[in-house]
């Protein structure tokens, strides 16, 4: 039976009316989801904390299947 092994990937969000943060940089996310998608990892959810309303941060969850190749550390 095929096996998985999943990866998360937490991004901080700037959806507070009174945050100073910086904003998510949708090109850098995109990069790095291409990265994780050449290193053999599937993008297969998401999901988004939320505290009074507003989005905190999301979380994407990777899985790809273990081989002889994969590594925890990859």
């Amino acid at each position: 039976m095929q096996q998985f092994e999943y990866k998360t990937y937490k991004i901080n969000l700037n959806n507070g009316l009174f945050s100073k943060k910086e904003k998510v940089n949708i090109d850098s996310v995109e990069e790095e989801i291409n990265v994780m998608g050449r290193k053999g990892w599937e993008l297969v959810s998401h999901f988004a904390r939320q505290n009074n309303g507003f989005s905190q941060f999301a979380v994407l969850i990777f899985k790809r299947p273990i081989t002889s190749k994969s590594s925890k550390n990859a």
